[in-house]
């Protein structure tokens, strides 16, 4: 009886620990703007890719739109930082996601009167790059202007789980709209999620204002930072693996529109479904961790990056689209649901606090190498299909983490030794 008691105790506090977070008012309408933000974005790129496939027909034109929001998301990220820590996040995010919507808008006008071309779609992606970059550091950091530190853990947990949410709806909602209706009514209905995302944040009410933190010289900071990742042999290793997952291995994941349509002869609902998949991994492969042995996080890093290649592998030659879905679940699972997830643990504990938010920065730069990568990707699967071209990315990254992650004398000792990443902190 005693113990039943104390079960129950421990169920009753767990639950009041997350429903904590939602006795704010302020943290519901920002949780609801998050979903509806990410529910948009997770149609943005299915849409903007098979807009780019209808006005050209080309998968290399595809990978330049992608790159050209890779190159000032990836820029512009540290600056977001910056701008994030020294003005109003409220009216930031506000005014980021207006403009967004606006944008998007526009590019739909231009698809409904028939008058698009492809360099409005190039010029699209790259402003909405900057507009990201912007956007994403003030978006994170919000949360802790809103609740409290003893709820924070989980209002993030929650904030995640709302991500998962948009990647999972969002794709397979505009891909119904593309098909049944026009690219032009879906690019339409994604403007509209982030008009209802500013409506969302201006209900906030809160009167925190970021505060200048030091007055060290950013670039000085920046490199400082550099520096430490530089000498601490786990931070490097994580980040080189880190980086290699992302420029290589994701780099498949915003091209899924021309990888449907050419290879699973599919059309944008079917790309949509693909996508989804992948956000149904993500968010599985996320509730997986907890099963997980701390002492071994690295070894399960390394685990997830070699059956993560593989798997894409299988994928990327798989014809039959009920089999590529399955097999993308399973691909989500890995990557964006454990192999992201672990690297991010690994290094807050192998990071000293004065420099964690800098490491933190570094290894945020790996989601901008997903567009960047798109590129390469794209052009050799005109040139040898994506079957092969996929299966070229997934081997660098299973090469790198062999021998970056596993031959390297600082990665085997990583390997070897149990609780080795906690201890460097």
């Amino acid at each position: 009886m005693v113990e039943s008691d104390s079960g129950g105790q421990a169920t009753a506090s767990y639950a009041r620990r997350m429903l904590e977070p939602w006795r704010s008012a302020n943290f519901r309408w920002y949780w609801t703007g998050s979903a509806v933000q990410s529910i948009s974005q997770g149609m943005q790129f299915l849409v903007l890719g098979w807009l780019v496939l209808e006005v050209t027909g080309s998968k290399t034109q595809l990978g330049l739109v992608l790159f050209f929001y890779g190159v000032p998301n990836v820029g512009l990220l540290p600056v977001g930082g910056v701008i994030a820590d020294r003005i109003d996040r409220k009216r930031l995010l506000i005014i980021i996601q207006a403009l967004v919507g606006a944008l998007i808008a526009a590019l739909a006008t231009l698809t409904a009167t028939g008058v698009v071309e492809v360099w409005h779609i190039y010029l699209t992606g790259a402003v909405l790059g900057v507009l990201q970059a912007l956007n994403q550091p003030a978006r994170v950091a919000m949360l802790s202007d809103l609740v409290g530190e003893g709820t924070l853990l989980d209002a993030v947990a929650h904030f995640n789980a709302a991500v998962h949410m948009g990647r999972i709806a969002g794709p397979p909602l505009v891909g119904a709209v593309i098909d049944g209706l026009s690219i032009s009514a879906a690019l339409f209905m994604n403007a509209s999620f982030f008009v209802i995302s500013v409506v969302c944040v201006t209900r906030l009410r809160t009167t925190s204002r970021p505060q200048q933190r030091n007055q060290v010289p950013f670039l000085r900071n920046f490199l400082d930072g550099f520096i430490h990742i530089r000498d601490a042999p786990v931070l490097l290793t994580v980040i080189v693996l880190a980086c290699s997952f992302g420029g290589f291995g994701m780099s498949h994941l915003q091209v899924i529109p021309a990888f449907a349509r050419d290879q699973l002869d599919s059309g944008a609902y079917e790309a949509g479904l693909l996508l989804l998949a992948s956000g149904i991994g993500s968010l599985i492969g996320n509730l997986s961790l907890t099963f997980m042995n701390r002492a071994w996080l690295y070894r399960w890093l390394l685990g997830c990056l070699g059956l993560f290649c593989i798997i894409l592998t299988i994928f990327a030659w798989t014809t039959w689209f009920w089999g590529s879905w399955a097999l993308f679940l399973v691909v989500g699972m890995l990557s964006l649901g454990t192999v992201w997830p672990l690297s991010t643990t690994i290094l807050q504990l192998a990071s000293p606090a004065e420099v964690r938010g800098r490491v933190m920065g570094v290894l945020h730069f790996t989601p901008g190498f997903h567009y960047l990568g798109a590129l390469p990707l794209a052009a050799a699967a005109g040139w040898v299909g994506w079957p092969l071209s996929i299966t070229i990315a997934a081997a660098i990254c299973l090469l790198v983490t062999i021998w970056f992650g596993l031959v390297r004398s600082a990665g085997r000792g990583l390997a070897m030794t149990p609780s080795a990443v906690a201890s460097t902190s």
